[in-house]
């Protein structure tokens, strides 16, 4: 069954109201009523209605400052606004386009045309959550195949730490087999010499056990055994827990996130996908803000540049060819924005394709490497659902640098 669609109503004009609300409702729409533009900002936050029918003049605040306020919400950002109003100039209605409405309505309204547009503009609103609702579970689709194409890489890099950790200790274990007999005769050495008996038999047998064990080897490489063991469960521990950072989804609403730990975090999970293409140069600032967003899906983005970056790598190079290339991380406060590089010494993008890297489906990558996904999820991240920029500079032979920018300060919007 097919949810009711609420219509918030407001008008200063009580017979409006009533004539608006009777009519929509013997049509199947729910409707809730304000007064004036303040009300219908709380009223707009508390039920979220499919769409505002709002007149332009009203007492305490018009209908102007009523759509600016409810467009920088981030609650109330996306509802479809329609005027109501009996100023029906060029100027008027320029303005209440450009501060957000989506059609006007010439009082005095017919109630044919108010349904007919309400009709348009909500078949809009269901198609715009539908795509937005599909744009989300491709961003998930996304995520999840970059993870996927990850965890043969982190299997590696968790396989090797463990591989050597374990064969480190089977040696301690054997180790400890040799010298439990050996310090078995020491003891004996020592209470023959504290009861002052003669020690030269047990001490040239203990002095024989040692060469046969190789004494000198096992106080060599004891230590290094225990130091590699340790550096190896704490490279374990630190891709488990960028992994488990990586792949919680965090808060279902935006948080003040900590983008350098994000970023640090993500180097550490594809470390696999640049280790033997590049070398990472950091340069993150000390004092960097941190941002209003969603911290995951900026991760995920953070992720797609990392990864596409030592894939250009790859192509210059090659695999295993011994020259390496760099991937340059930096993260700045720009005033405003917080802006973050990701910057390759890669070929280069054609200036050709350049206009189309951030178009669904288009990649350069051979069939079956790669979908077109991630820079158009990225794009529609950071500027659609975060209100930042994300461009590319690039030159062909040189390297390529993508720039994002993330807005500071949207928290008191959102919470305002």
């Amino acid at each position: 069954m097919k949810t009711q669609q609420t219509i918030l109503i407001v008008d200063d004009n009580r017979t409006n109201r009533v004539l608006l609300a009777r009519s929509l409702a013997n049509s199947g729409y729910s409707t809730i009523e304000a007064a004036d533009g303040a009300k219908a900002i709380e009223l707009a936050l508390e039920h979220r209605p499919s769409i505002i029918l709002l007149d332009v003049q009203m007492p305490v605040m018009d209908g102007f400052e009523a759509c600016i306020r409810m467009k920088s919400m981030e609650k109330t950002a996306a509802i479809p606004v329609l005027f109501l109003t009996s100023h029906s100039e060029p100027a008027n209605i320029e303005r209440a386009f450009a501060v957000g409405g989506c059609d006007c309505i010439a009082k005095p309204f017919h109630m044919g045309e108010v349904k007919a547009r309400l009709a348009v503009h909500l078949g809009l609103r269901e198609a715009t959550d539908m795509l937005e609702e599909t744009h989300a579970q491709l961003l998930l689709a996304q995520k999840m195949e970059s993870i996927g194409q990850l965890a043969a890489g982190v299997a590696h890099e968790i396989n090797t730490p463990t591989q050597f950790v374990g064969d480190n200790t089977r040696f301690l274990k054997d180790t400890f087999e040799q010298l439990a007999p050996a310090l078995g005769q020491v003891r004996q050495l020592l209470e023959t010499a504290i009861a002052g008996g003669d020690c030269g038999r047990e001490a040239r047998a203990v002095k024989e056990l040692f060469e046969e064990i190789e004494l000198d080897y096992i106080l060599e490489e004891f230590p290094t055994a225990l130091d590699q063991s340790i550096e190896g469960l704490q490279r374990v521990s630190t891709i488990v827990k960028a992994m488990k950072e990586f792949s919680h989804s965090g808060p279902s609403e935006m948080a003040l996130a900590d983008l350098n730990r994000s970023l640090e975090t993500t180097i550490n999970v594809a470390s696999h996908e640049w280790k033997y293409v590049a070398e990472i140069e950091k340069d993150l600032d000390s004092d960097l803000p941190h941002v209003f967003c969603h911290a995951g899906e900026i991760a995920q983005v953070l992720l797609n540049m990392i990864v596409n970056a030592a894939y250009a790598l790859r192509e210059k190079h090659g695999e295993g060819a011994g020259k390496k290339g760099v991937i340059r991380l930096s993260t700045r406060n720009a005033g405003r924005y917080v802006e973050i590089r990701v910057s390759d010494s890669g070929s280069g993008i054609p200036e050709e394709i350049r206009q189309r890297i951030f178009d669904p489906f288009f990649t350069t990558k051979a069939v079956g490497e790669g979908t077109g996904q991630g820079l158009s999820m990225a794009h529609k991240v950071v500027v659609q659902e975060h209100h930042g920029t994300i461009s590319v500079e690039s030159e062909v032979g040189v390297g390529t640098t993508f720039i994002i920018r993330l807005p500071l300060g949207r928290e008191l919007a959102a919470v305002s």
